[in-house]
Formats: C-alpha cells, structure tokens, sequence
C-alpha cells in the first residue's frame, strides 16, 4: 500500500523534525533547572467558568481543563481539529471537514454516526448557549478568551448530551478599558491565506463598549483528484462577530453577542479501499493498482481518483444576550441564544473512485433556540446555584441517496426503458421475488429450477435474483465479475437491477425542558460536599417523513418507501412519530485539601444523551425507530496540586463508566442503522505543568483507557438489534494511550522584544473506527471462518496504528507587533483520521489526516 510506504522517510529527515519537536526540553539549561530548585514565577492562575461561575481551575473538583487566547496561538490552534492530542483522553475526527468535528472524550463520542441531525454526547457550548446542530461545532474558533474542557458526565449543570463531556469555547468580550485591536495576516503551504481582527472600542470607560472580530481563511487543499483535475479538502471560511457590553450600573452586566460564519469548500474526498481480490471494490477498481488513464503509475498518498465531489457548504447566524445582576444575597443570570444554520454537500462522493458507486447529497437547515435562567448564592460556608432551563431545535433534512448510478447509462444504452423500476431495495415492503437457490440451497446452477422466482410478497415490486447472484458470485470467486449464478439467473429470466436514486425528507424537533440545583458546602475548613440534581423532561418528533424512490430515467418517482406506496400514491401521506422521556441526573463530590495547593476529591455522577430517531434510514417504515437515550453511571477520584511555591502543577484523575444503550451506527447494506449498546470504561489522566523558570515552561498530559462493549444480544426478530455480536469490543475513537508533551521557551529578550519557540509531540495510541473491531476475521486481515471475502478491510479490522505528531513554531514578539514561523506534522505522518464500512459497494471509506503543512504569520496589535 503506498500510503504507509510513502510514510519511510530518510533518517536524517525524521531526525531533524524529531530535534526541532524536541529541542527545547533537551536544551532546557542546567542552571534553569537548578533556578526551579531556588525559586521564581509561579504558573499563571486560570479562572474558568466551567461550573457556572468563575472559579481558578485547581479549586474545582472535576477533570477540567483550559487554553487560554494566548495559549490556544502558541500551540498554533487554528481550528478544532488542532485540538486533537492536546488535552488527555480528547480526540478530535470528521468525516467531512473540520466545521463539523466529531469530539471524543474518554472514549464517548458520537462513534462511527455521521448524520448531521445527530446529537453529540460531547455538548458543545459558545458562551455558555448550547450547540445542538453539529454542523457547525468549528465555525467560531477565532478571538477567543479560553478554551474549557470538562471530561466526564456533566448531568448537572449542562445536562442532555453530555454524557462524555462538554466544550466551552468563550470568545472575547468588551474589557471597558481602552481602545485596542490586533491584526494578523499568515500564508502557508497549499497557498494557504489567513487573516484575522479584532477591534474593541469604549465609548464610556467601565460603562459601555463593543468588539468586532473577523476570520478569513482560504487554501487550496492537499487532495489531487486527477479524474476531474482539481484540488480538495479545501478550506474556505469566512466569518464575523459583533460583542456589545453595557454596565448600566454598579450590579448589572449586559453582553450582546452577534454572529456570522459562511464555509463553502471543495470538501474531503474518501479514500476508498475494496475487500475484494487485489484491494478491488464492486466494480474491481483499486486505488493501489497502476492506472491507464494515470500513464501507468499508481496513486499518491494526497490523490483520490473521483467523478465528482463539490462544496461542503455550511452557514451559521445567530446571537445571544446574556444578563447578570447582582442583589443583595444572589446573583441572577439569564442567558438567551439562538441561531439558524444551514448544512448542504451536494453531491458527496463516497466510494473514492472514479465511477459513480457511491453518491449522497445531504441538504439541512437547523433553528435552535436556548433559554437559561439561574441565581447564584455564595455565602461563608454554603454555596447554592439553581435554574432552569428550555431549549428546542428544530431540523429539516432532505438527502438524496445515489447508489450505482453507474449501472444507468449502461442500462439504457442497452436498450433497457427509461422506465425501468427494478430498483435494488432489497427489504421490508419493497422485496417480492427470491431466486430458489436461496430457500433451498442443495439446488446448483446446473439445475432447471436454480434461479425460478419464488414470490415473497405479491405487494413488492424488486425481483432480488440478479443483485443475490452478483453477490453470490462475489463470495464464490472473491472478485467482482460474471459467474456462473449470475449467468444462470440471467438465463431464468431475472431482470436485472437499477441504480438507486431516492429522495427522502423529514424533520426533527427537540424540545427540552429541565429544572436543576447544585449545593456546596464546606463540612470542616478542609473537606466539603457538592451534590446536584437536575430533571430533564424530552421530546423527540420524527415529523413530516417520507422517501421516494425514482426509475431509470432519474425524473421520475414511481413508489414511496416511507411510507410504502407501490405504484406511486402522491396522497399516501407522511410519516410522523414522536417519544418523550423524563431524565434524573446528577452528582456528589466530595473534596479534601489535604495540604495548601494540594485537593483530593472523589465523587459519582450519571449523565445521559437523549433519544433520536434513526433519521438515515430511507428504505422501509421498518427502519424508522425510536433510539433509546444513553445513560452513563461514572465513578471518579482525583488530585489537583501544585508544588514547588507553585511552579509544578499536576493533575490526577482515574475513572469507571458504566455505560447503557451507546447509541452506536452499523451500516448494512446501503443503509445506517442506529443502535443501542451497553459496556464499561475505565481509565485514568494525568496533566503536569512546570514552570522551570522564567525562560522555560514544560506541559505534558497523558491518558489511558480500557473500554469494552458487554452484555449484548442479537435478536434477529427485532430490527433495532445489533447483527454483529461487539462484546469483547472496545469502544470507537477511544485509544488506550493519548499522550502529549510540549515546551515553551524563551530563547532571547532585549528591550521590550522576544524570541518565543513552542515546540509539541502528540501520542494517538491504536484505536477502532467503529464498534465492530476486527468484524469476526482472524487473522484481522484475512476473512471470518466460513467467508471468502472480507468483511472489512484490514484498514478497519485491524484497527488504526498509533501514530506521533511534531509542531514547532517559532515568534519574535514585540509589544505592536509579532512575527512567526510554524510548522505541523514536521515529519509529513500520514495516517487515517476516520473509517466507515460500507459493505454495500465491497469497500471501506477513509478520511486521511492533513500532510506537513508550514507557514508564516504577522500581527499587529494597536
């Protein structure tokens, strides 16, 4: 395969980037070292809000952790991708681009789904409103204050949806001090332009003010589609923000937040791998065979042979008013957001190939409203904060699914009329004739009646014998091609099967009401107790569904499978359900100061994720079903200390989940199916800082994690039932070691200049795609006893290896300007950053992770 032999480097060019990545803590001085030992500056404090009001990071008893702006600039975060390894058991994948980033934390994650009408268990919160639309989780990383990442169910204070965590991303708001501003100007590899701004202006000092900010970002991508001769995995973004901050009086806060983010790359293109004989797909193509139409050479690693692909568009407005006023004995809070999205890839391409095997395109729009309303009270010993809360998000989704649309222009030139309707649904109400060799299998292709039509259902309209012959073929000579059952089939009469294009519509409506308390108390001046309770009652309303299904021809509808029609009834109607479920989550922590600086707590905590539909499924009434909501019941201890006068900081957490009815996706045929799944995690954390002197600070987080999927049944007369026994599994995107390591130095100063150099390495241990881990095949690259063929490629099965990321950048900063130099992936790792089994066309689908890339950047502050 030439992706992992394009990845051997010479030894001197892996030495260099490892001495770059690393050149600061082995330079690190004897004397700096010999300063820690004698004093100097401590850390810096980080208050954070993450609890709902402003705490330092060490006081609070929860795995919690933070980047500061000008942290989230020296590790070169531009997007939330560049979060991936940083933090502890956090990780970070898309299967589209990075405004719809897929966050992984202690394993929960939203898994191998990749609807864009799916909650994420992680919550993703901007200013403290909640982000139920997952397309556009990365559209506001610019001018931020901080970064907060809480690990572990936050049942509490956010609620639904956090039963892996929640991301705060806090961008900067009016200071009411001076004027001020910077702008910043980068290119880098791939003709990669960057532009940010800021501009605050204070009309009144400490009464009135407002912010401005804006990103533009352009490049052309690093993925060559020589079929159609352009460039993908673009990015293309483009967005602004308005903060007006009012301080009527001594007690009262008024913040007003506006907002604009536009994305419209070319987007990702797959990378598509078959499981059949020599790496071949469906239609035996392979990616790592020579190709005619290439000259004869193979495919590189930044290549994807496509006939099409086109934009990733997605757009997000919206706003937010938050207001705080403090009385006497309380502080009352109201926070009120709301924002409308838009969501289209049309048409997507997902069998990275050049034929059209595999297309969808996905169309959503998405209205969200928040409304929070809590009071604070913060007495000597007791501290109590209560609210409630109501939100509801409304999407409408209308995808087209595509499928071996290269079997039309063969079929009509043929001769085969544009009305053709033996369209391969191969389930539920459409399915009427099998070919007898099914039922009863001692028949051969040499018998008269092999392939006779057996009626199924006299209602159905697909005759199944030529699709079950082509797939009988496949697994009798591991190769896609004629054979002898489809030549006996054809010989019988058995029409053949047509591409399949099918439109489907529905809505989702997600209204949530929830009522929530949280007490603290000191028991001694050392030990004190926090324990919380919050009531969530959610509704989820499958509205306005249907799926229509057209002929040959592509223009015209000639059956309803949501709901079932066959012929055509325009006045069927549609399909709607809904389901409510009433929610008690929350925790208790117990604190300890076992010395100055120095906290021990353990505690329990149970969060959930609300229940969905299974959206995707378009082929069969069948297939729409409620979801039943996650529920996760986590056990916890910790530290959190500093030492040495505080210039070393660690952070300690071990942890066991035991986690019910994971909302997992397993695709069957041409079709996701949503499931539940139960299992168990443990784990542990540790976060060091050390500020060895003025000149050098070291950081390092490391995670470990041990997941496994337990007490699971298949029930094949259920169709909400896994198919494939995943007990024993371990968890999707949950690596057993994440690792990270990093050093800021200060190289040089004179008058009010510096040179400033960060250099990291990030750890991504061995992880599983999906929940399936090796799909039964033993060795993980050859297939399951009693198959020919793979289940899932060796990609897949033998699960991702672990992989290491070196960043360096260097800054010359002043107090009006900074210049800098920066580099990611130095040694150019190419490695896979999602997968997803797509059985139906003989492959597997691949996103890779982005090449080497460097660049330059200047700012100018005012």
């Amino acid at each position: 395969m030439q992706q992992h032999s394009s990845n051997r480097s010479s030894y001197g060019s892996r030495s260099a980037a490892l001495t770059v990545a690393v050149a600061g803590i082995l330079a690190t001085p004897l004397s700096d070292l010999a300063y820690a030992q004698e004093g100097g500056a401590r850390l810096d404090e980080v208050v954070v809000t993450a609890q709902r009001r402003e705490q330092s990071l060490q006081e609070i008893p929860v795995a919690v952790s933070a980047f500061t702006g000008e942290e989230l600039v020296n590790r070169g975060v531009f997007e939330t991708s560049d979060l991936m390894g940083a933090l502890p058991n956090l990780q970070v994948t898309s299967a589209y681009s990075s405004t719809q980033p897929n966050f992984s934390l202690r394993g929960i994650s939203v898994a191998n789904e990749f609807s864009a009408s799916t909650a994420s268990p992680v919550g993703v919160y901007v200013d403290e409103v909640y982000q139920s639309f997952r397309a556009s989780h990365g559209q506001q990383l610019f001018d931020l204050e901080r970064i907060e990442v809480l690990r572990g169910p936050q049942g509490t204070l956010y609620g639904r949806n956090t039963t892996g965590g929640a991301v705060n991303f806090i961008t900067r708001r009016p200071e009411l001090a001076e004027n001020n501003g910077y702008a910043t100007v980068g290119y880098g590899t791939f003709s990669a332009v960057r532009l940010l701004g800021a501009a605050e202006f204070t009309a009144v000092p400490d009464v009135f003010g407002i912010r401005v900010a804006g990103t533009y970002v352009h490049d052309d991508g690093y993925i060559k589609n020589p079929t159609l001769g352009k460039t993908y995995a673009q990015t293309d973004s483009k967005a602004v923000r308005l903060r007006a901050r009012w301080l009527p009086g001594d007690r009262t806060d008024i913040d007003l937040k506006l907002y604009h983010a536009y994305n419209n790359p070319r987007g990702d293109l797959p990378f598509g791998i078959g499981y059949l004989e020599g790496r071949t797909d469906a239609l035996g193509y392979s990616r790592f065979e020579p190709r005619p139409e290439l000259g004869g050479r193979v495919l590189s690693d930044k290549e994807v042979q496509s006939e099409t692909g086109n934009r990733y568009f997605t757009s997000s407005t919206g706003g937010s008013l938050t207001i705080q006023h403090e009385f006497d004995a309380f502080t009352l809070t109201s926070i009120t957001g709301f924002d409308t999205s838009e969501y289209r890839l049309s048409p997507f391409d997902c069998d990275g190939s050049p034929f059209d095997t595999c297309s969808i395109r996905y169309f959503s729009e998405s209205d969200n409203f928040n409304q929070d309303l809590r009071i604070d009270y913060q007495g000597e010993r007791l501290r109590v904060l209560a609210g409630a809360y109501y939100g509801v998000d409304r999407i409408d989704t209308e995808n087209d699914a595509d499928f071996f649309g290269f079997l039309r222009p063969l079929l009509l030139e043929a001769g085969v009329p544009g009305g053709f309707n033996n369209i391969p649904i191969a389930v539920g109400n459409s399915l009427s004739v099998l070919p007898a060799f099914l039922l009863d299998p001692t028949l051969t292709p040499a018998d008269p009646g092999f392939c006779a039509p057996v009626t199924v259902n006299p209602a159905g309209y697909f005759d199944a014998r030529s699709l079950i012959a082509f797939n009988a073929d496949v697994a009798l000579n591991n190769a896609a091609g004629p054979g002898p059952i489809q030549a006996a089939c054809q010989a019988a009469g058995a029409p053949p099967f047509g591409p399949i294009l099918a439109n489907q519509q529905f809505r989702l409506e997600r209204p949530s009401f929830a009522l929530y308390g949280e007490l603290g108390y000191d028991l001694t001046d050392r030990l004190s107790v926090t324990t919380g309770l919050r009531i969530t009652r959610d509704s989820v309303r499958y509205r306005n569904a249907r799926t229509e299904l057209f002929d040959l021809s592509g223009t015209t509808a000639f059956a309803s499978l949501v709901p079932f029609s066959f012929p055509l009834d325009p006045d069927s109607g549609r399909v709607n359900q809904s389901e409510s479920t009433t929610e008690v989550t929350g925790r208790i922590i117990f604190d300890y100061e076992l010395a100055d600086e120095v906290l021990v707590y353990a505690g329990y905590s149970r969060g959930y994720r609300a229940g969905t539909y299974n959206g995707l499924a378009y082929q069969d009434i069948s297939q729409v079903y409620f979801v039943e909501p996650e529920k996760v019941d986590a056990f916890e201890a910790g530290m959190k200390s500093r030492f040495l006068d505080g210039r070393l900081q660690l952070n300690l957490a071990g942890f066991y989940y035991d986690y019910t009815n994971q909302q997992i996706a397993q695709i069957i045929g041409a079709t996701s199916f949503l499931r539940n799944a139960d299992g168990r995690v443990f784990g542990g954390e540790a976060e060091l800082a050390w500020r060895v002197s003025d000149q050098v600070r070291l950081d390092a987080a490391l995670g470990l994690l041990d997941t496994k999927y337990t007490g699971n049944t298949i029930d094949p007369e259920d169709p909400t039932s896994l198919t494939l026994n995943i007990n024993g599994n371990p968890f999707s995107n949950a690596p057993e070691v994440t690792f990270s390591a990093g050093v800021d130095w200060r190289l040089w100063s004179a008058g009010n200049g510096e040179l400033l150099l960060r250099t990291d390495a990030q750890y991504m241990g061995k992880y599983y795609f999906d929940p399936f881990k090796d799909y039964g095949q033993s060795p993980c690259d050859q297939p399951a006893p009693g198959n020919s063929v793979l289940l899932a490629t060796p990609e897949l099965a033998c699960g991702n290896p672990g992989y290491w990321l070196f960043n360096a950048r260097l800054s010359y900063v002043t107090d009006r300007f900074s210049v800098s130099l920066w580099g990611k992936n130095l040694t150019d790792k190419f490695y896979y950053a999602y997968g997803l089994n797509l059985n139906a066309f003989y492959l597997d689908y691949l996103s890779r992770g982005a090449p080497r890339t460097y660049g330059a950047e200047f700012s100018y502050f005012f």
